[in-house]
């Protein structure tokens, strides 16, 4: 009996210990006290029940959870809020950056790139700068990022100083401004929920800005807290969920008329997606033991031309003809057998073979082309390419060497991504690749934030919507918003419009429906053999003969 009677002593023991602990009051948790614009819709605002609600809001809820933390919202009037940051009241204020403000708080990261634009009456001038509001009067939040920016302006408009940006709008209805300027998201949820007849924006948006948490000065551990839990937030996915949610309710207002300018302000909406672009995502650098004989493997392939490519078929909606398709890299290792993108990819990108394998693909869909003859319309093939290498002079012109007269017939796609790091250089390239014929698609179009003014100087002639949006668009209002918006703008700056990732024909019957242009994915057609794409142009009737 001695062991048992040993056993249940230190059940005992153990049980007498843990008493403390199961009668102990938990520790009390730190609370996060935020402050804010009650009138800062959608971001910021007071429900019908005097509850705080908005995209930030939500999203700090989030960042308190990841923190371990409660969290208490004394939402008010703009300038208090600011007031009593600096009083050190309240511990954060979702703001946008500035150096002024930088004097005064901290900030974490970047979350949002936001925008400033003019709204005025249907019929008033169009604003493409802000020097060119000097003669009239502007409705502005007062000492909001609006009010900085056309204080420092000689000559400035005469300012109308309102206390909230919704009443800066209100301003512009009841004819006390000629022009209100306020954040795209508050202008047109505010347009939409008041029913401002007549309020249009006249212009693109101005004034891009990054958006943070601005965090009381004497809490340096505070900003850093916050900053590490906004990578984690977004690298879960929840802060893009969030941030589609609340912007799809804005992409889902109603537009008066078929207005370009409409247009231009529903991109921020149709920006929304997967990533944002000061935290891109990098890749790690590969494993060196294992990854150098794989590379000398890769530039092997590529010198030797074993490296293979398929074809994913693309389907006008209109017609349901085949338009052409996008040329995708496989490799059939020797020794490894069949290896996907991502084991060599991000391998040719390290070590900079990235310029080598596009070309590698150009020449091959050349020869896929030339061995066509010219068909109405002629299908196209799709080649991916880096920004990087679009900026580099040498390979642009061994690029068009290689189209010769065939340059109608290659697209380049370039990720929305990529090229926002290096708008300029790309830019610079477009003209003489187009000289040539040569088209350029903005891919994975809704996972980066681009600048409406780089957006506009790239005049993609194909955008490609994500497929991440395509994916979800008959389970969720917002993506369907989305992409409706985006759809719009495309086909107002000229662009023609792919889906990518349809997997379903009820998804193909709701892009018909919406205006979608040409349809991509599984449930068109998986990647094939291009020998096998060239039967399939055969059967509709315009095809090349057997190569």
């Amino acid at each position: 009996m001695a062991p048992c009677k040993t056993g249940w002593a230190l059940a005992l023991l153990v049980l007498l210990h843990a008493l403390p602990a199961l009668h102990a009051s938990p520790a009390p948790r730190d609370t996060l006290v935020v402050g804010g614009d009650a009138g800062y819709a959608p971001f910021q605002m007071l429900d019908d029940d005097g509850q705080a609600s908005g995209f930030d809001v939500e999203l700090l809820r989030l960042l308190a959870r990841d923190l371990g933390m409660d969290v208490r919202f004394e939402l008010g009037g703009w300038d208090e809020a600011l007031a009593r940051l600096e009083r050190h009241e309240v511990d954060v204020v979702p703001m946008f950056t500035s150096d002024r403000r930088g004097s005064r708080f901290l900030f974490t990261r970047p979350y949002l790139l936001r925008y400033h634009g003019v709204f005025g009456r249907e019929g008033r001038p169009e604003v493409a700068r802000l020097d060119a509001l000097h003669p009239y009067t502007v409705a502005v939040q007062d000492h909001g990022r609006a009010w900085e920016a056309l204080e420092q302006l000689e000559p400035g408009p005469g300012l109308v100083l309102v206390r909230t940006e919704p009443q800066a709008l209100r301003a512009v209805a009841q004819g006390k401004a000629d022009y209100a300027l306020v954040p795209t998201g508050v202008g047109l949820h505010t347009i939409n929920r008041e029913r401002l007849r007549g309020l249009v924006p006249l212009g693109p948006p101005l004034l891009e800005q990054t958006y943070a948490l601005a965090v009381r000065s004497d809490r340096p551990e505070l900003a850093q807290a916050l900053d590490e839990a906004l990578v984690r937030v977004r690298d879960s996915g929840a802060q893009d969920r969030l941030y589609r949610h609340w912007l799809g309710q804005i992409g889902a207002a109603r537009e008066p008329g078929n207005r370009l300018a409409w247009a231009w302000w529903l991109l921020p909406v149709a920006l929304l997606g997967a990533g944002f672009a000061w935290m891109r995502h990098r890749r790690r650098p590969p494993d060196p033991s294992s990854a150098s004989r794989l590379l000398v493997d890769l530039r092997l392939a590529i010198a030797n031309g074993s490296l293979g490519y398929a074809v994913q078929p693309k389907q006008d909606l209109r017609t349901g003809l085949w338009t052409g398709g996008e040329m995708l890299v496989r490799w059939n290792h020797p020794e490894r057998g069949p290896l996907a993108p991502g084991d060599f990819l991000p391998l040719a990108e390290f070590h900079g073979e990235m310029g080598a394998l596009d070309l590698y693909m150009i020449r091959r869909a050349m020869e896929q082309l030339q061995a066509w003859p010219a068909m109405d319309p002629q299908p196209t093939l799709s080649v991916n390419i880096g920004a990087n290498d679009l900026a580099d002079r040498a390979l642009v012109d061994r690029i068009i060497e290689l189209t010769g007269d065939r340059g109608h017939a290659l697209i380049l796609e370039v990720t929305e991504t990529d090229i926002m790091h290096a708008p300029d250089l790309v830019a610079d390239a477009l003209p003489r690749l187009r000289r040539h014929g040569i088209r350029i698609s903005l891919d994975d179009f809704g996972t980066g934030h681009s600048s409406l003014t780089h957006l506009r100087r790239l005049a993609p002639e194909e955008i490609k919507i994500d497929r991440s949006f395509v994916t979800t668009a008959l389970e969720s209002s917002s993506d369907r918003a989305i992409l409706r918006a985006t759809i719009h703008l495309a086909h107002e700056v000229g662009a023609v419009v792919t889906a990518e990732g349809i997997e379903d024909e009820e998804t193909l019957r709701w892009l018909r429906e919406a205006g979608c242009d040409i349809a991509q994915g599984f449930g068109v057609c998986r990647p094939i053999p291009p020998e096998e794409f060239a039967s399939m142009l055969r059967a509709q009737g315009s095809a090349p003969p057997d190569a």
